[in-house]
C-alpha cells in the first residue's frame, strides 16, 4: 500500500511541476515538494521530479523496514532539522541518515542500513561528541568503523548527485 501511495504522491508532483514548467519556460520557479521547497531553475525540474519519485520510494520502503521510533524517514531539510531539534538524541541519526541518502539522490538499495550506518557514525571522529558520548547511544549503536562515511557523515556520495543542485540553490543550506 505505501508504495501505490507514493507512487501517487509522485505522479500528482510529477503533474504540478509539469504544469509550472509550462508556465515558465525561462527563470527561477517557486516549488513545494515532499524533498525541496523553494527557488529552482526551470531546466532543473526533470531531476527535481526524478529526486522527489525516489524520495518518495525511500520513504515508503523505510516505513516498511525501518524502526517505528524513526518514522518517517525526513526527505528535505526542515524535517531534518525537527531531527536535530529533538531531545531523543537517535533521531539525531536519522537525520544524518536521510542526508547520506540525499547524497545518494534517495537511492537507498545499496546504502548502508539505519542500524549499520549508526554503528559508523558513532565510530567516526567527525561526529559530535554530544553523540559520540552518550552511553545509551554506544550501547544500542556499538561504534563500528564503516568504510566510505566522509566528514559530513554521507555514505559515498555520488560524483555527481542530482540533490547536489539544491544545495547550491540553497547557498549550501543542505548540509
Amino acid at each position: 500500500m505505501c508504495d501505490n501511495l507514493a507512487d501517487r504522491c509522485a505522479r500528482e508532483v510529477d503533474t504540478g511541476l509539469a504544469k509550472l514548467v509550462d508556465n515558465h519556460r525561462r527563470g527561477l520557479i517557486a516549488v513545494k515538494t515532499p524533498v525541496y521547497s523553494g527557488l529552482i531553475p526551470v531546466d532543473e525540474i526533470q531531476k527535481l521530479a526524478q529526486l522527489n519519485r525516489t524520495g518518495l520510494f525511500a520513504r515508503a520502503w523505510f516505513g516498511r523496514h525501518g524502526p517505528a521510533w524513526a518514522q518517517p524517514l525526513p526527505l528535505n531539510d526542515l524535517e531534518r532539522i525537527r531531527c536535530f531539534l529533538s531531545d531523543v538524541l537517535p533521531l539525531h541519526f536519522v537525520g544524518l541518515y536521510s542526508y547520506s541518502l540525499q547524497g545518494r539522490d534517495y537511492d537507498f538499495r545499496d546504502h548502508p542500513l539505519l542500524y549499520d550506518y549508526c554503528r559508523g557514525v558513532m565510530a567516526s571522529p567527525h561526529t559530535i561528541n554530544d553523540l559520540r558520548g552518550d552511553l545509551d547511544l554506544l550501547e544500542e549503536f556499538p561504534p563500528r568503523e564503516l568504510p566510505g562515511l566522509d566528514e559530513r557523515c554521507r555514505w559515498r556520495p555520488l560524483e555527481n548527485w542530482a540533490s547536489r543542485m539544491m544545495e547550491g540553490i540553497n547557498g549550501g543550506l543542505g548540509r
